[in-house]
């Protein structure tokens, strides 16, 4: 039989969670379990061929009577003479605070718990006082100065069920989303190879190498204004993915999705359109191992590279006649070069508003790492097309493109390191520029990429992009501060 019990110390401290499987015997799991004090003595209060029953001496006296002896509500079976524990609790660096199984296979259960803040300072000192979009209206461009905890996130991951199925939980908070907590992610991942695995529930729609690469490994505290214009987001729905060899080169790696849009996930059930949205990425590490994030903080002996593409595809009908919510449903979050909203009536034409249209985002990535050097840089190109709309339209499609190019140097290995970036978006509508360069000291240990002091500026021109993550708003015109500390377990 599978027992699962809690052993108490005399002092009243919990020292670990005990899978029984024979007559009970001092361990060293106490210490296994974190050591928080010595094991109660113990002693047989009745035996029979098929178990024994454990009772628990009072400190200080003998068990000469019932009232002495207190039984505890173990069974365990009395074929073997040893006794080890089933479940153990810990800790791991980056995957938080665990309690799983000591044997995985057999017993397939573990849960982490993790956090990760991001408290930033974001200061913006205008050029411009105004600007003025697509559609004629005149919109104030602000001077800003405040604090902002960015990302506020509680982690749930392991595993259930099969060794093989995996799941992940994350609550997201932050300041510029009213206070408010949601689910940012969750699914459910099963493993049939390493070259195949099934996703199911919210994640990333799978295109854009940056908007891909977690927050918590970025160059700068936050991605590029060319990755935020031309960037999906999150939505629900299924993925497929896996590593696989590739003419005899390993380091391959693809992922797809088919969901409800490009970037779903806030939107109500009853807002989306009718259609869903598919997307892919795929990359190849020929060199050797690339690691997390932009940075070479793995201070490479020789060079490694990662090249890659993605794309996605999404297609919104007209569904004026179910309100104005639906106009042209999931791709309402696309804005022209200038930074217009695309479904703001009169962006393309006086009076017009656009109902309909197909969108495709396509990108190729490249970058390398040699010795504490870095580089990154990914080029986007954007077509809207089979454009309907309440009125005649002076153009039949939207054609816009950009680049990110970054680089940067760690002064002293894994501890310091200063980055540069330029990122444009360019459309028949005007150009966007972003000029940035910027430091992150490490607080950790050699091993330790996450807990960061950053520090960046940013000059702005004619921003594209409206993104509340990365501190840019559309019109934006002028040099932003950011300060930040990511403090993770």
């Amino acid at each position: 039989m599978c027992l699962y019990a809690l052993t108490l110390a005399t002092s009243g401290w919990l020292t670990g969670i005990a899978h029984s499987q024979g007559p009970f015997e001092e361990t060293e799991w106490g210490q296994r379990g974190g050591g928080f004090g010595e094991l109660s003595s113990l002693a047989v209060e009745s035996y029979d061929e098929e178990e024994l029953r454990v009772s628990e001496i009072l400190p200080g006296n003998e068990p000469v009577n019932d009232q002495a002896v207190r039984p505890l509500n173990w069974i365990l079976p009395a074929q073997t003479q040893e006794w080890t524990p089933g479940y153990e609790v810990g800790a791991e660096f980056d995957r938080g605070i665990f309690i799983r199984s000591t044997d995985l296979e057999e017993r397939p259960y573990s849960l982490y718990v993790g956090g990760r803040i991001q408290l930033r300072y974001i200061g913006f000192t205008r050029d411009e006082e105004t600007w003025t979009d697509s559609a004629g209206i005149t919109r104030p461009i602000r001077n800003r100065n405040q604090f902002d905890l960015e990302r506020a996130r509680l982690n749930f991951s392991g595993t259930a069920i099969d060794p093989d199925l995996t799941y992940m939980v994350v609550l997201d908070a932050d300041g510029d989303g009213g206070s408010l907590t949601d689910g940012l992610i969750f699914y459910f991942n099963y493993e049939f190879d390493p070259a195949f695995n099934v996703r199911v529930g919210r994640w990333k729609t799978a295109s854009s190498r940056e908007w891909l690469l977690s927050s918590r490994h970025l160059r700068l505290a936050d991605r590029s204004l060319a990755t935020e214009f031309f960037r999906v987001g999150f939505s629900d729905g299924i993925w497929f993915l896996g590593d696989f060899e590739l003419l005899g080169v390993d380091g391959w790696h693809y992922e797809t999705s088919l969901t409800n849009g490009l970037r779903s996930s806030t939107r109500e059930s009853a807002d989306l359109d009718d259609n869903l949205a598919v997307a892919g990425t795929i990359f190849c590490d020929p060199l050797g191992e690339f690691g997390f994030g932009e940075t070479d903080f793995q201070n490479h002996d020789t060079p490694v590279v990662r090249f890659g593409g993605s794309f996605a595809y999404d297609k919104s009908d007209d569904r004026s006649d179910a309100g104005v919510t639906f106009v042209l449903g999931d791709n309402n979050f696309v804005r022209l070069s200038d930074g217009t909203l695309i479904n703001e009536t009169g962006a393309l034409a006086p009076g017009v508003t656009l109902l309909s249209d197909r969108i495709i985002v396509s990108s190729l990535d490249f970058a390398a790492k040699y010795r504490g050097w870095s580089f990154s840089s990914e080029y986007f190109m954007r077509s809207i097309f089979d454009l309907t709309a309440t009125g005649p339209l002076p153009m039949n499609d939207l054609y816009t493109y950009g680049f990110r190019a970054e680089a940067g140097k760690f002064i002293v290995p894994q501890k310091f390191d200063i980055n540069c970036r330029m990122s444009q978006v360019s459309g028949m509508y005007g150009n966007s520029f972003e000029y940035a360069c910027g430091l992150n000291y490490y607080l950790g240990c050699e091993t330790d990429i996450v807990n960061k002091l950053t520090f960046d500026v940013s000059r702005i021109k004619h921003s594209a992009a409206e993104s509340t993550l990365a501190d840019i708003y559309a019109g934006d015109d002028g040099v932003l501060f950011r300060g930040q500390i990511q403090l993770g377990f």
